[in-house]
């Protein structure tokens, strides 16, 4: 038997095995089963003979004598039989490598044939331990000589793919030796793959700064796959997003149509990233630093989004087209929604309501749109971009909101004013909010409010300083207003509270509810909403309904005699519209209410409802009001005139109508 392992670097390669059929190749190998004679000489020495594929029915697919007396010296001169029993005495497949192929895969190295640029006989002049046979040195060189001398040794041809082999066999071991092999494979052959490879050896071990530059090179080589760009984007959200914004335009350009969807990822890693560095800022108590880098936040998408996302063209619909975006709007939001859709529809325009889970279908119907109206909407990205492609083709944006939710001086309250209904992390959660409405608003044309305070706060905000003001409207109540005293002469209080609202012995207003019911046994009150009261109304609880978040207000409002309404005097109060005030002057009934400039701008106090702006104004107004049913009468017939003159549907129509024609289609850019 010849001693086929005296020249292994040459063994198997430029001559085919005596005996070698090629019929009998492919019978047993379907996967060559249509290759001619030749082209099977070939296949099998290319890959059959590492791979150990057998062509005789003596043959045992997997085992390559060989291969086996390469790696057994001891067995050199050993027959294919006694090599194949002493290799199934080992363990077969389960014990050593029966192939090349086998035992590349078993050191982990992504080759097809033993590597000609590793230069193992010099290797095995350094480490005589390792001299055994070849193999046995290239696995001592991935054990311990490639971080002693794997920069020093002369590597032969095919260096970078050897290398690039090694550092993956690294790399899957969570190896630092990786990036070195890497970098070596790069030296001898700097191809993108080759520095795509190292880039992300980089970042796995936490050297962004470095993965970046390989990043950043690459995309200013126009090297710009999306599997380039991902890598970029991993990068930068670790260390520098300006840098991958500057490359990312024309970069994206490469790849389109993936361009776009990868454009609307990059925006949403950055301002997932950008949005935890915010919040630990709020951890910190570090408020205006977490506002500003959210702003910064927020304008970096717009800025991507612009450049790197198509606009479209506009089209010019038969009817005038209103977008509307909203979602998860409390019950007064939405009741405003559902009036102005209607309101659009009586002033002859379509409309279309979509919510943030259809925002994409919304951005898609921008370009046949009269106007878009963004309400209560936080600076998603999605809405972001949405924003983006309106202004880009000159579809004028209303950013609308019925409560203060956009100055962060005023809104949320501080955490202490909820009295330890909400813990820390709530309030984070709305003081990101209120970052994210007013950083909506600063993207959109024009402000939309149901009252000219809060419309001042907006003007300060929106993109053109301008905001409309359109009224809250309610139909008036069918019918006579006039309805049956209570039996016995009741005197039926009502109080209605949006938001989770305490009243208390020391608050004016509840001293003031406590006084008439110690005085009046007539004096029955009714709350409905989040009002809560403390123990001192406890030893009238017989003459109290709490009906909690009625989902119908209305009739237990319909059979009170006295609406009460109020306000804790902030300006965020001041900016509210009217809303308890009207629900009751449409069924004629009177309200005393806390003094806002907000009733004071649209109510004359004493005529159409009576204002309270301390103590005594409570005190002195509850006790008037239950001792007169005349004036009672009196304030409710006029608060149901003045409804009926201001806030009819068609006096907002007009404020609405003014709006819309007000605004100016511009130039899509």
């Amino acid at each position: 038997m010849p001693d086929r392992s005296a020249d292994p670097d040459r063994a198997g390669l430029a001559c085919l095995p005596d005996g070698f059929d090629p019929q009998g190749y492919r019978d047993r190998n379907p996967g060559v089963a249509h290759l001619p004679d030749d082209e099977a000489a070939r296949h099998y020495r290319a890959v059959g003979r590492f791979a150990g594929l057998a062509y005789r029915p003596d043959q045992v697919a997997g085992f390559d004598p060989d291969h086996f007396r390469e790696t057994h010296p001891a067995f050199a001169h050993a027959e294919d039989a006694a090599c194949l029993d002493a290799w199934r005495a080992q363990g077969g497949p389960d014990g050593t490598p029966g192939n090349q192929t086998a035992h590349l895969r078993r050191l982990g190295l992504s080759l097809a044939g033993y590597p000609a640029a590793f230069p193992w006989r010099s290797y095995t002049r350094l480490y005589p331990r390792a001299a055994a046979h070849r193999w046995a040195a290239l696995a001592h060189f991935l054990d311990e000589g490639f971080a002693e001398v794997g920069d020093h040794i002369p590597y032969g041809e095919g260096a970078a793919a050897f290398l690039g082999a090694v550092a993956d066999h690294f790399a899957n071991r969570h190896h630092p030796a990786a990036i070195r092999a890497y970098e070596l494979a790069v030296a001898h052959a700097p191809s993108p793959a080759a520095r795509v490879r190292l880039a992300e050896a980089y970042g796995r071990a936490g050297a962004w700064s470095a993965a970046l530059d390989l990043y950043d090179d690459l995309l200013a080589q126009e090297e710009g796959d999306e599997a380039i760009l991902r890598g970029a984007l991993a990068a930068a959200a670790a260390r520098a997003w300006p840098r991958l914004f500057a490359r990312l335009p024309p970069a994206l350009a490469r790849i389109a149509p993936a361009g776009e969807a990868f454009a609307r990822d990059v925006t949403e890693a950055y301002f997932a990233e950008r949005g935890r560095a915010v919040r630990a800022l709020y951890t910190e108590g570090r408020r205006e630093e977490g506002d500003a880098l959210l702003a910064e936040a927020v304008r970096g998408v717009a800025a991507l989004s612009a450049a790197c996302l198509p606009a479209g063209t506009r089209a010019d619909p038969a009817t005038p087209l209103v977008l509307i975006l909203a979602d998860g709007l409390p019950d007064g939001a939405r009741h405003r929604l559902e009036r102005t859709v209607a309101l659009l529809g009586g002033l002859g325009h379509a409309v279309r309501v979509f919510d943030l889970g259809t925002v994409r279908a919304f951005e898609a119907a921008l370009p046949e749109a009269r106007a878009a109206i963004v309400v209560r909407m936080p600076a998603w990205p999605t809405v972001v971009q949405a924003l983006v492609r309106a202004r880009r083709l000159g579809v004028p944006t209303l950013y609308e909101t019925d409560e203060l939710t956009i100055d962060p001086r005023l809104a949320p309250p501080p955490l202490p004013a909820f009295e330890g209904r909400i813990g820390e992390r709530v309030h984070e959660d709305l003081v990101f909010g209120v970052a994210l409405y007013r950083a909506a608003a600063t993207l959109c044309d024009h402000g939309l409010a149901p009252t000219r305070a809060l419309a001042r706060h907006l003007d300060r905000v929106v993109a053109t300083g301008r905001s409309f003001v359109v009224r809250d409207a309610a139909a008036p109540e069918p019918g006579p207003r006039h309805r049956p005293q209570g039996p016995g002469g009741e005197v039926r209080l009502f109080l209605h509270a949006p938001r989770t609202t305490t009243l208390r012995a020391s608050d004016p207003a509840g001293a003031a509810l406590l006084g008439a019911l110690r005085r009046e046994p007539r004096v029955r009150l009714v709350t409905a909403g989040f009002a809560i009261l403390d123990e001192a109304f406890a030893p009238f609880a017989d003459r109290i309904a709490e009906l909690g978040p009625a989902p119908d207000r209305d009739a237990a409002l319909r059979d009170s005699d006295l609406n009460i309404v109020l306000a804790d005097g902030s300006e965020a109060e001041g900016c509210l519209s009217a809303t308890g005030w009207l629900a009751a002057a449409r069924l004629g009934i009177p309200t005393l209410a806390g003094d806002t400039p907000g009733h004071r701008e649209a109510l004359a106090d004493g005529v159409d409802v009576r204002l309270a702006a301390d103590a005594a104004g409570w005190e002195d107004g509850l006790a008037t009001l239950v001792a007169r049913p005349d004036l009672r009468a009196a304030i409710g017939a006029a608060a149901a005139t003045r409804a009926a003159a201001h806030h009819s549907h068609e006096a907002a129509a007009d404020d609405l109508r003014a709006a819309i024609e007000s605004l100016r289609i511009g130039t899509p850019r």
